[in-house]
């Protein structure tokens, strides 16, 4: 997922990174900051360059992650990462103003030259959003924070999840279905991993119990939500089929 951001590096390092991999994700650490992000002075970096020092580095990675401003609410290296990946960016282009823009003018003119299609004003106001805003963007976090979406460093991300959170749970259809009530069958801590006697064993049986109870419970309700559907499709078939008109002059039955 992270191939976009380090072509535009022009990272040549091994693709896709392995983020799991604890050496490959500090190496990658220190070569955005020793090539592209460079917020320490060479001599600052070499806590951070030293990869296989365990709790060295860590020390040296919270430090720089408080240094370079990346948020604290972001605690996984995918979400960290991403954060960095963007700000090297966003620096890379900041140092290049001057190379990058003439080169996205000229291509904007040579498609308006291939163009031939007249240019159509579109009169839906979403196509008129700027997506880029700060505005924008806080309200797509706020939309993802009252859905329960987990954040995400790209707020465009999260603007998809929650429209798929919507598409799929919000819809007329789901909210007709009526919302499961009733207390919650709780479940002793027991499990049948631990070895047990006497009563504790007694104790993890009943557990079971529950369990399996609450599977059977469910696979009926699924079971009866299949049987509404069925009821329903041959009560609209029966609509079709129950009543033909009949047409003596053809001598034919049916439409």
């Amino acid at each position: 997922m992270f191939e976009r951001y380090l072509t535009a590096l022009q990272y040549i390092g091994n693709q896709p990174v392995n983020i799991n991999d604890r050496k490959e994700f500090r190496s990658l650490i220190v070569w955005l900051e020793d090539q592209k992000i460079r917020h320490y002075s060479i001599e600052d970096r070499e806590n951070l360059k030293r990869v296989d020092a365990l709790d060295n580095w860590e020390a040296a990675y919270e430090k720089y992650k408080h240094d370079v401003g990346l948020p604290p609410e972001l605690e996984t290296r995918q979400e960290q990462l991403t954060w960095l990946l963007l700000h090297a960016v966003r620096l890379e282009y900041s140092d290049n103003v001057d190379t990058y823009r003439p080169l996205n003018g000229a291509k904007k003119i040579e498609e308006d030259k291939k163009s031939v299609v007249p240019e159509v004003k579109s009169t839906n106001p979403f196509d008129s959003l700027d997506f880029t805003n700060a505005q924008f963007e806080e309200g797509a976090r706020r939309l993802a924070d009252r859905l329960g979406i987990s954040y995400h460093p790209d707020h465009l991300v999260s603007l998809r999840a929650a429209g798929k959170v919507i598409h799929d749970c919000l819809n007329k259809e789901t909210l007709k279905e009526t919302p499961i009530t009733g207390q919650p069958l709780a479940i002793g801590e027991g499990t049948g991993r631990k070895q047990l006697n006497g009563n504790s064993q007694k104790k993890g049986e009943e557990d079971l119990e529950k369990a399996a109870h609450i599977l059977r419970l469910l696979q009926i309700q699924n079971m009866r939500t299949i049987q509404t559907t069925i009821n329903e499709t041959i009560v609209s078939v029966q609509n079709i089929t129950a009543d033909p008109k009949t047409d003596t002059a053809l001598g034919k039955v049916g439409v």
